[in-house]
């Protein structure tokens, strides 16, 4: 493609189009309409969609497409309507030649970008969308976001077996090799089985589907019911019901928002697949004896001779597991944010400026490690150090945490006790469940800081679900994504959840102009339980929450309602599935993004998440949003960067996001947990002159 002369935004401009037709804009165009979801997608990330005046059908699911005009036909687009919007610009990505003549006749200026096969394709596209309506600067900075998220999730895949994978589009037609779905499967950490049988968007008949035989299928419906059917039924796949349910919205379409969430979702799925897979291959006895053979995340076999003396922790939570179990008294080394808990001030601190000091895990001299959600580079680098290391797995609910707490107890010789803190967590959440059963549930947003926001496959998410609130960002995106101000006042929260006494995020926009902001309806949770994917984090942020959604609802009849203190998922529900009809529309770009224009793909997949979701659980202080940053959280000022940056802030993210929380809610001031159950008792009963 050529570049304008200078590579500045300025304009007159002249640039040439995949059609090799050179186009001349003589300003800044200020109407512009899309002939693909995957253009619209771009000028949205960049920041230009109040210049947008058409759109596709498919486009429907960006906010305010609602208010721009339909240009769709019945087969690609319509040209009567397009020129009925009067655009001074038309983006046309993948659209057939014919298409691009035809509304050139009309005297319109159309731009005709080529096809995509890769990132550094889509990537190309972002740059020249930017320099074609004036946005260069927001396109180079989703751009950077896209290419660090690619190398964050192939860090993150780098040490686990890549299963063997296949996108079925419906009716036999699957997306193969050069193509930048078969891109994104590569970076999310499987092998394409269809690459090695055609290029593009190829119908594939039965015994060939057979032959690949894919461990994994990527659907977009979230009961994966092509698997009930044949071939897909007859394969490793169907047999063991192995599935990753991805976003349709993003799966389809080459453009960088596309990469980010899809690469994300798949490699925390195949990571939880390996997880799954490799199951704990405990000894025979499945007793707390030594010695034991288990294994990881990562699929490493770990050996213990005999019951670890000396324990190092990389996170938080997995500190906390470990004193609620009753091993304190046997761990040598606790990041940071592990200081809430009592006795961590004779631990060493194990901290680094992003995530934990090799050296200072080394000078531990720990018989284990553990080390939730680590990156795969950092465990590595601890095993390069002769360290038995024990990789978990992101946890993106209550289940999961349950799993991680059992085999904590089992690592560490303390069983009885990882069972005792799993009933209670158990009990507790039925408690809650109960209590909450006939309330109305309000519509709830927890945020992070700078957009970011704990959405859908999270275990905070899940938190929300049971302490009877509707978590809004869930049917937005999975993890912690970063949500526009435009959609967080669409999404109209009734009450937002904080972790700072004050609540001061509820008087800075979009916050003030939802209805908790207008209402001051806020409940304080305990950034040392909510960002920390562990028993005690369920126990005491679902009942605070749960009394804060109580006290909401009795004071519904008045028109004061006030914020309560206290220490305190799944949408995403896609209809349209890997339906063979659907699919089948999802072929086609114009050409091989045969899926730019269906868009049909995924929902993301409920066994991922957890890595990369938990962005808060890392150990990356920089964010009091990543939750378990620093716990303050809530500070829109505090800004994690990414949401890739949050998801997979280093290691201290303890279970996807990898628990977004686990290192920021580290930092929390011991005790704290206490003063907030005594604020949840008396709060509800006493208005503050605040409330």
């Amino acid at each position: 493609m050529q570049t304008a002369e200078n590579n500045t935004c300025e304009f007159p401009l002249n640039v040439t189009d995949a059609t090799g037709t050179e186009i001349t804009l003589d300003e800044q165009p200020d109407r512009i309409t899309t002939t693909n979801p995957s253009a619209a997608q771009t000028l949205w990330e960049i920041g230009a969609q109040d210049r947008v005046v058409g759109v596709t059908e498919f486009s429907g699911y960006l906010n305010g497409t609602d208010s721009k005009t339909n240009v769709s036909a019945e087969f690609g687009v319509s040209v009567e309507k397009v020129v009925a919007t009067d655009p001074d610009l038309v983006l046309a990505p993948n659209a057939s030649a014919d298409q691009v003549a035809d509304l050139r006749a009309q005297n319109l200026t159309v731009y005709h970008f080529p096809a995509a096969t890769d990132t550094d394709d889509i990537a190309a596209k972002t740059e020249r969308a930017g320099r074609l309506v004036g946005n260069c600067e927001a396109a180079t900075e989703v751009n950077n976001e896209m290419n660090q998220t690619v190398e964050n999730v192939e860090s993150q895949t780098a040490e686990l077996d890549r299963p063997d994978a296949l996108y079925p589009l419906g009716g036999g037609y699957v997306a193969a090799d050069n193509t930048f779905i078969n891109e994104i499967m590569q970076i999310g950490g499987t092998t394409n089985v269809a690459a090695s049988e055609a290029d593009g968007y190829p119908q594939l008949s039965d015994e060939v589907i057979l032959k690949t035989d894919p461990e994994v299928v990527l659907v977009t419906d979230t009961e994966g019911a092509i698997l009930e059917k044949e071939p897909y039924a007859s394969t490793t796949a169907g047999a063991d019901d192995n599935y990753v349910v991805m976003n349709k919205s993003y799966l389809n379409q080459p453009a960088p928002r596309s990469v980010i969430e899809s690469t994300k979702t798949l490699a925390a799925a195949v990571e939880d697949l390996q997880a799954d897979k490799t199951e704990d291959t405990t000894d025979s006895s499945d007793t707390c004896g030594f010695p034991l053979t288990v294994t990881d995340a990562t699929g490493t076999e770990i050996t213990l001779d005999e019951q670890p003396d000396r324990i190092t922790t990389t996170n938080p939570s997995a500190a906390q597991t470990i004193w609620e179990i009753g091993a304190q008294d046997r761990v040598v080394g606790v990041t940071g944010f592990a200081g809430y808990l009592n006795g961590t001030d004779s631990k060493t601190n194990v901290s680094a400026e992003f995530g934990v000091s090799v050296e200072k895990v080394v000078a531990t001299d720990p018989d284990l490690v553990l080390a939730p959600n680590a990156s795969a580079g950092q465990v590595a680098d601890l095993r390069a150090q002769n360290l038995t290391v024990y990789h978990f797995p992101a946890a993106t609910d209550t289940e999961d945490i349950a799993s991680k707490t059992e085999r904590t107890g089992r690592l560490v010789g303390n069983c009885e006790a990882a069972t005792d803190i799993n009933t209670e967590m158990n009990q507790t959440v039925e408690n809650v469940e109960n209590q909450t059963a006939d309330l109305d549930r309000p519509d709830a947003l927890y945020p992070l800081g700078g957009g970011y926001v704990a959405a859908d496959n999270t275990f905070i998410n899940d938190i929300m679900q049971i302490g009877g609130t509707t978590n809004v960002a869930a049917s937005e995106a999975d993890g912690y994504p970063q949500l526009s101000d435009e959609v967080i006042l669409q999404t109209n929260p009734e009450l937002i959840v904080v972790t700072d006494s004050e609540a001061s995020i509820l008087e800075r926009q979009p916050y003030a102009s939802t209805s908790a902001g207008e209402n001051n309806n806020y409940v304080v949770l305990n950034n040392n339980y909510l960002n920390q994917p562990a028993p005690r984090s369920v126990i005491e942020s679902t009942k605070t929450l749960a009394n804060g959604v109580e006290d909401l609802q009795s004071e519904d009849d008045r028109d004061e309602t006030s914020g309560t203190d206290g220490s305190g998922g799944s949408g995403n529900d896609e209809d349209d599935g890997n339906d063979e009809n659907e699919q089948d529309e999802t072929t086609v770009d114009a050409n091989e993004t045969a899926v730019d224009t269906n868009e049909t793909a995924v929902d993301t997949n409920e066994t991922a998440v957890d890595e990369n979701q938990t962005t808060t659980d890392t150990s990356s202080k920089e964010n009091t949003t990543s939750a378990e940053f620093n716990g303050t959280s809530n500070d829109e000022d505090d800004k994690t960067g990414t949401s890739n940056d949050v998801a997979n802030q280093e290691t201290e993210q303890d279970g996807g996001p990898s628990n977004t929380t686990d290192e920021g809610t580290e930092s929390e001031v011991p005790g704290f947990g206490i003063i907030v159950t005594v604020l949840v008792i008396l709060g509800f009963a006493y208005l503050s002159p605040r409330e």
